[in-house]
């Protein structure tokens, strides 16, 4: 597999169990379909970890960037640009194989971005998430325990935002005696 910024070879490295490709020259890595948000889930373990960034669930969330005019180093044909949601990141995308690559610091720029939309939601973004996370157990893409897993981690978090937007809550609850 070649670098599709004409860089040269890759190599394969096991990141948390998962081998990805990686440009040995620029440091750009490539991803193939499921792994960017297996790694994602891997390395998370916090506060992220439960949000689904799956690329090609909600194509419609996609907007174009300036194309970089990439060859997919899977099958060959040409990769689009896009950045996910309202992402800053641009990533480049096979629409043929579903592959992701992603420049050198692009992943650390995705978990900083995950990082600031988990500190900036609001009380009722989480319960909108909670319902969201609920139906998951029955419908979504991981399994059943882990759908449940992502529910308790946003329980967690709109305990966290609630007591942060209502500190006046916090100090009842610190009161009230511990049984």
């Amino acid at each position: 597999m070649d670098c599709p910024k004409g860089h040269g070879g890759m190599e394969t490295v096991p990141i948390n169990s998962i081998h990805i490709d990686r440009c040995t020259s620029c440091g750009g890595t490539w991803y193939d379909v499921g792994e960017l948000r297996l790694l994602k889930d891997k390395e998370a373990g916090g506060d992220y970890c439960w949000i689904d960034f799956d690329l090609w669930k909600e194509r419609h969330r996609f907007r174009a960037e300036k194309q970089e005019r990439y060859v997919c180093p899977g099958d060959g044909d040409p990769m689009t640009t896009v950045h996910y949601g309202e992402s800053p990141v641009a990533v480049d995308i096979c629409s043929k194989c579903r592959g992701v690559w992603l420049d050198a610091d692009e992943y650390e720029r995705i978990v900083a971005d995950l990082e600031e939309m988990v500190n900036s939601r609001s009380a009722g973004d989480y319960l909108k998430d909670v319902r969201d996370e609920f139906l998951g157990i029955f419908t979504g893409p991981e399994s059943p325990v882990s759908e449940l897993k992502d529910l308790g981690r946003v329980l967690y978090l709109l305990q966290l935002r609630f007591v942060v937007e209502h500190p006046s809550l916090r100090a009842f609850l610190s009161a009230l005696p511990r049984f």
